[in-house]
């Protein structure tokens, strides 16, 4: 699952990133390049004298999946299919060149983009055991674990949901930094209009790994692009969103929509170093206030 744009056109994304909350970014024409942003990624085309080149400029800190999906072309001799997917590392630049069929003749190209942060080909590092993603002075339920049957099916297999009182203190499970966030919303409760209606953070690390900590109580602690140590505070616990009742959402993965690897398992330790079985019904202790 990723978002499509068409080149010259301003569009508003919206994508989910858990069962039940979604982050959303804008697409932003430049008038000069006609380039399309999605999150802080851009893409620009330029024509050369030997024909056309796409170029895709990557600031997040992850990299992206990008595919430039072309349905009809005139004068620019076709690529070997007709989706080019490009990878594109953190903070830097890639470039897709068509060349023209006749030089000097008018080239046109009708393309649709998709863009997703992370990548399928990342490979998180095997020795990271996260921490406990939230605080306060007592043990919670493990309420979906790995292989979940209730909503957490399909890429959202190894999601996590941790029964608790709204004004928990959530803390990030592992230093990263701040991707994205989404603040402001105080209703919650098991209605589908809510589901883009969560408070939610996203934090990269630095293996090209995101976590999500959703369902947040209104008035987050991070901005993006803050660096965060483990054990620090991201905001409180909440019911925001498409939530049966107040809780944490917590996933890992190496994509944000796409597959595979829009959720991924990950193991967790408590804070006397003890690797903890993330099990429906497990009593999951809290995480050492380090703030």
């Amino acid at each position: 699952m990723t978002r499509q744009l068409g080149f010259g056109s301003a569009q508003r994304l919206v994508a989910c990133l858990l069962v039940a909350g979604c982050a959303s970014a804008s697409g932003v024409p430049d008038a000069v390049r006609r380039a399309n942003c999605a999150w802080n990624v851009c893409l620009s085309q330029e024509d050369t004298p030997t024909g056309r080149v796409y170029r895709v400029d990557n600031q997040e800190p992850v990299p992206v999946t990008v595919g430039l999906i072309f349905r009809s072309l005139e004068n620019l001799e076709p690529p070997p299919d007709d989706t080019v997917r490009v990878i594109v590392a953190a903070r830097s630049s890639a470039s897709v060149p068509l060349r023209a069929i006749r030089r000097g003749r008018p080239m046109h190209a009708d393309v649709a983009i998709s863009i997703d942060l992370g990548s399928s080909a990342t490979v998180p590092d095997p020795d990271v055991v996260y921490g406990v993603p939230f605080g306060g002075a007592a043990r919670r339920p493990l309420t979906q674990g790995y292989g979940g049957e209730e909503t957490h099916l399909a890429s959202m297999r190894y999601s996590l949901d941790f029964a608790m009182p709204s004004g928990t203190p959530v803390l990030a499970a592992r230093e990263g930094v701040v991707l994205y966030l989404q603040d402001g919303f105080t209703e919650g409760g098991a209605d589908p209009r809510l589901l883009e209606r969560a408070n939610l953070v996203v934090i990269a690390h630095g293996d090209g790994t995101m976590a999500s900590y959703g369902h947040l109580s209104r008035g987050l602690e991070v901005a993006v692009g803050d660096t965060v140590r483990e054990g620090q505070l991201l905001g409180m616990s909440g019911r925001t969103g498409f939530a049966g009742q107040p809780h944490l959402h917590f996933h890992v993965g190496v994509r944000m929509l796409g597959e595979p690897g829009r959720t991924i398992p990950v193991r967790m330790r408590a804070r006397d170093g003890e690797e903890l079985e993330l099990v429906e019904g497990a009593l999951i202790p809290p995480a050492r206030r380090t703030f």
